[in-house]
């Protein structure tokens, strides 16, 4: 995590070893049953509808259970015709949720509560999501 302030002495100008930009990001597209994670794909690029549409076909679609109910917010990604019709055709029933309304959606809370775990562990990315306790036993 980027550090946004330093100490130096007053009226001197702080000088720091480390470079804390935000670089190599890493994004993660995950799906939640009840508050266990189901799965997770982590990517060290910009999710676009086409990583979307992979991840759904190739990750998400084996894992979940028969005739489930998939919830989407409105990103832009989800809206694609081809993933919505992949999930359809799988038996699946799919609804969005309204527009800004991020408090209905559970993934963003289970996301931040993710980052408050791996914020005192210190642990990268790939080792948090090894933690069990987070998907479906």
């Amino acid at each position: 995590m980027p550090r946004t302030h330093r100490y130096a002495r007053v009226g001197q100008r702080c000088y720091g070893l480390c470079d804390w930009h935000a670089k190599g990001r890493t994004n993660a597209i995950g799906a939640l049953i009840g508050k266990a994670l189901l799965t997770v794909g982590l990517f060290t690029a910009n999710i676009t509808a086409n990583i979307f549409t992979a991840w759904v076909k190739q990750d998400l679609l084996p894992q979940l259970p028969e005739n489930a109910v998939i919830v989407m917010d409105n990103a832009t990604f989800h809206k694609r015709l081809d993933t919505q019709e992949s999930l359809r055709k799988a038996g699946h029933t799919l609804l969005f949720l309204p527009p800004y309304f991020a408090e209905l959606n559970p993934i963003e809370q289970k996301w931040a509560h993710i980052k408050a775990i791996r914020k005192p562990l210190s642990c990268s990315i790939d080792d948090l999501f090894k933690i069990e306790s987070f998907y479906v036993t």
